[in-house]
């Protein structure tokens, strides 16, 4: 298991908050690994089918500066 970012976990959608088209600009977290000096790093899946790698270094910088945002999945409410 790699220890990073609370809100990065397998399946997690993100928006990117620069994205002029909001549905471009989401992706989901496809895979968390590690590269070939032990670095973490997480792999998004964009709509389009686009995969892109970056070091979780780099996402927890743009979490935190909320260039990117988790996308909250609506819940429904129970009837009573």
């Amino acid at each position: 298991m790699i220890a990073v970012h609370p809100a990065l976990a397998l399946g997690q959608r993100y928006v990117e908050l620069t994205a002029s088209d909001r549905d471009q600009g989401q992706f989901t977290v496809l895979r968390l690994d590690r590269d070939a000096l032990g670095l973490p790093r997480v792999t998004f899946r964009y709509p389009d089918n686009r995969d892109v790698t970056a070091y979780v270094e780099q996402i927890e910088a743009a979490l935190a500066t909320g260039l990117i945002v988790p996308l909250m999945e609506p819940v429904l409410a129970a009837a009573s």
